[in-house]
């Protein structure tokens, strides 16, 4: 299965967990390969997308949608989701109001299968393992639900 993932950054933290996808993905035997949407990537030939973008002032940067909505949405593509932001900071009310707008947000462009989505915990100062370790676990389990048409 090829699984290609696709993330906008501004201060690296998404990158980062981009690539810690890729590489747990690629130790699991997938073929993946992760870009930044400023490479505009091929993913016609991609049987999986995961896109992911930081929180910036109340919304995904806009890179990404750009992105999403030059591909025609991804009609008829199955696709994943997930953003970074510090908003679960904030306890119960904050996820819960990450999980309902933002994500809404970085769905809303999208015509293909959203299969999943996730909001990650970012950080401001020095990386968040146990944000890594989960976006690792989460990108694995997405890409095998994958291969078995769920």
């Amino acid at each position: 299965m090829k699984v290609c993932i696709v993330y906008d950054s501004r201060r690296g933290s998404t990158e980062r967990v981009a690539r810690a996808m890729e590489n747990a993905l690629r130790e699991r035997g997938f073929d993946a390969r992760a870009w930044s949407v400023k490479e505009n990537p091929d993913v016609d030939d991609c049987d999986l997308i995961i896109l992911g973008a930081p929180i910036y002032y109340e919304r995904p940067l806009t890179g990404i949608r750009r992105f999403v909505e030059s591909k025609n949405g991804f009609k008829g593509k199955r696709i994943a989701v997930f953003i970074l932001c510090i908003a679960q900071k904030f306890g119960r009310l904050g996820k819960e109001y990450t999980e309902r707008r933002y994500l809404r947000m970085m769905s809303d462009p999208i015509k293909g299968k959203i299969i999943a989505a996730r909001a990650f915990e970012g950080w401001l100062f020095g990386e968040n393992n146990i944000t890594i370790a989960e976006a690792r676990t989460w990108a694995v389990k997405v890409a095998e639900a994958g291969t078995k048409g769920e």
